[in-house]
């Protein structure tokens, strides 16, 4: 890596580890701005640059934006080095990913299959770049439903990074994927013995790579509230928000999460926590997704039930 790369990747790490997304993003909007990509190291620059504006935007649930930055990133990058290598179908795989939080699944598919393509031609079917990206595809399949293809998938990932221990945190998702993947089958035992060491395997990531943490403990806390465990589920929701938020920032997984937290609330006759967990999660609903958006209106209706029967 160039030394002017080292110095942004630098720079970048230490904007996270400050803890402002805002002071993020404006960094990466001042290094689009100033970079001029005359050669190699600054068109990688570039690059670089649009493709973490791409992943901040994605986990912040901007996902326009997402999707606009990842596609100036693979324009600059097929324009280099054309649409057949690593680093074309890295951005592939990045933009496929925001593909699939808006539910666009036949053009997430689509994009990882090519990602998939390029990796396994460039002799990476090894790797983990090659698994991380048959981990998403498994997502898709997952959320469509197609169970049997979604375990194929995953399994095969799971094969290949159980042998590269210093991916500890992608071991750790793929456990959890396969959580929710055992649950949706019905197979209760595996998906608790997959979400168990999921969680595990966050446990000994460092803290600064515990950015997917909060989902494993999401779903742990859910099978808790299912089985009467509400204190413990309340303080695994209270530790998924604080992980969510410190990595992501209020966004929609975070306004899940308090809903979610709504519920335990409730069940242990806590109203005033519940209305003020559910309250949180509308206003977060409101912000992103707009007044009319269905899940708003839900959770504004539902609130507005729950402060009525409060008095």
């Amino acid at each position: 890596m160039s030394k002017l790369m080292d110095e942004f990747y630098n720079d970048l790490d230490r904007c996270y580890a400050e803890g402002s997304l805002e002071s993020t993003e404006q960094f990466l909007l001042d290094c689009a701005n100033s970079t001029q990509a005359e050669g190699s190291d600054e068109t990688n620059k570039l690059i670089a640059v649009y493709n973490e504006l791409g992943s901040l935007y994605r986990g912040t649930s901007r996902y326009s934006k997402s999707l606009a930055a990842f596609g100036k990133a693979k324009e600059l990058a097929a324009e280099i080095y054309g649409e057949d290598c690593t680093e074309y179908a890295t951005i592939l795989n990045n933009m496929a990913g925001t593909y699939r939080l808006i539910k666009e699944y036949d053009t997430a598919v689509e994009l990882f299959q090519k990602t998939l393509k390029i990796y396994k031609s460039e002799g990476m079917s090894e790797n983990y770049v090659y698994a991380s990206a048959l981990n998403n595809l498994s997502l898709v399949y997952q959320e469509t439903k197609q169970y049997d293809k979604a375990i194929i998938y995953l399994e095969e990932a799971l094969a290949l990074i159980e042998s590269m221990p210093e991916h500890r945190q992608e071991i750790a998702i793929t456990y959890s994927n396969l959580t929710a993947l055992y649950h949706a089958s019905g197979e209760e035992e595996k998906a608790m013995s997959c979400l168990e060491r999921a969680i595990r395997e966050y446990e000994k990531c460092p803290e600064d790579e515990r950015s997917h943490y909060a989902a494993a403990l999401n779903s742990l806390a859910g099978y808790l509230y299912a089985e009467g465990q509400c204190d413990r589920a309340i303080e695994l929701y209270l530790k998924s928000a604080g992980y969510t938020k410190r990595f992501f920032g209020e966004n929609i997984e975070y306004g899940i999460t308090c809903q979610n937290m709504r519920w335990a609330y409730e069940k242990l006759g806590k109203r005033d926590e519940a209305i003020a967990s559910l309250r949180k999660a509308a206003e977060i609903y409101k912000r992103i997704l707009g007044p009319d958006n269905d899940r708003t209106r839900n959770a504004e209706d539902d609130l507005a039930r729950l402060e009525k029967e409060a008095g």
